[in-house]
């Protein structure tokens, strides 16, 4: 059923560009943007003795846009990445790499609205993209909605007294189509029976963001508010929607002709995480610097607080808290002809295990 409406989806979005395409005078044009990255991270000390390895991968991500009309456009995003986590105590160099499609979908934008269909990624918080640093949006990719099939549209309105306002609305449920597999190296197709939030045969979970520019007037100041609600899979027996709050703030100051200053916070609440009973707190907040145009440092610390129910510690005491965070800070330099280069650290603790890790980070980016 869900491959059978993933495609009706995008067969209507394809009528209706071939329509509007034929109505307009417009020659089609094909636009590109290609990240390519090169990572290394070496575990330099850890309670557990099997996380102590070295992990090189590389990760790259076209993103494709076929414009069909001056608004109507057929949008592609794939990614290149390690699809499988490694055996336990293992080093990797550049094992286990997959590719396959995590967007597709057809969009037509007007001055101050557009409206969208096929597998995408739902609108919900901002610190997964805009954390800087190396390992600064690796807690909140947590809650990043990625592989939905849906559709959704959005909405502007604004002025320079105001600033500029954009609400989206998104229905979704969770691709489990063909395309949920990846070649190369398989990751497996997602099933049905495989449960989690979304996993539906109907487009019964949503999201609805706020997203502010410049507020009041204040260049440079923006902000994200942000709700979900990811109904239970078909597959899961006694559980409930998990639903998401999310709130945060950039804003970003010239220090002088030279420095450029960014800080982040955002606080994310997700209530009965996958359908649970546990409540999961998300905080993250940063500052990054930019000197000359090619040089950037980065701070950032997420917290990540889980409200167990149920837990009990080995003297059968309840301890409802568990207390996650990550810190991290990094520096990189970007050439004049596009390659950049970071290095940093990562402190963490997760279930009660600390562990620091050192990286580098090699990164490009082609346009056409």
């Amino acid at each position: 059923m869900k491959n059978i409406r993933f495609f009706s989806v995008m067969i209507i979005s394809s009528v209706l560009a071939s329509k509007l395409a034929h109505a307009q005078t417009f020659s089609p044009t094909l636009n590109a943007l290609i990240s390519f990255e090169v990572q290394n991270d070496t575990v330099t000390d850890s309670d557990d003795t099997d996380a102590e390895v070295n992990t090189a991968t590389t990760t790259i991500e076209p993103y494709v846009i076929l414009s069909l009309t001056e608004r109507l456009a057929l949008e592609g995003g794939f990614v290149l990445e390690q699809v499988q986590d490694p055996d336990a105590g293992d080093d990797t160099f550049f094992d286990n790499e997959g590719a396959y499609v995590e967007q597709l979908k057809a969009t037509y934008t007007s001055e101050n609205w557009g409206i969208f269909a096929g597998k995408y990624n739902p609108t919900f918080g901002t610190a997964w993209d805009l954390a800087p640093g190396i390992y600064g949006a690796d807690f909140a990719e947590d809650y990043e909605l990625t592989e939905r099939i849906g559709f959704g549209g959005s909405y502007n309105i604004g002025s320079e007294q105001v600033g500029s306002h954009t609400i989206t609305g998104n229905t979704f449920f969770l691709d489990t189509s063909g395309l949920s597999e990846s070649t190369i190296t398989q990751r497996g197709q997602t099933k049905e029976n495989d449960g989690g939030p979304s996993n539906t045969e109907d487009f019964s979970s949503f999201s609805v963001t706020l997203d502010s520019e410049a507020i009041a007037g204040v260049e440079g100041l923006n902000t994200h508010v942000g709700f979900y609600s990811q109904s239970d899979g078909d597959a899961d027996v006694g559980l409930g929607n998990e639903t998401g709050y999310a709130l945060g703030a950039n804003y970003t100051l010239a220090i002088s002709d030279d420095v450029e200053a960014n800080a982040l916070g955002e606080c994310v609440v997700i209530q009965d995480s996958a359908g649970g009973n546990d409540d999961v707190n998300y905080l993250t907040t940063s500052l990054g610097l930019t000197v000359y145009d090619n040089w950037n440092f980065a701070v950032s610390r997420t917290s990540r607080d889980t409200d167990v129910v149920g837990d009990a510690d080995e003297d059968g005491e309840e301890d409802p808290n568990l207390d996650d965070y990550i810190f991290q800070f990094s520096a990189g330099y970007t050439f004049d002809n596009g390659f950049s280069v970071d290095i940093g650290y990562r402190g963490s603790q997760e279930s009660d295990v600390d562990t620091d890790i050192v990286g580098a980070l090699v990164a490009y980016t082609y346009e056409f």
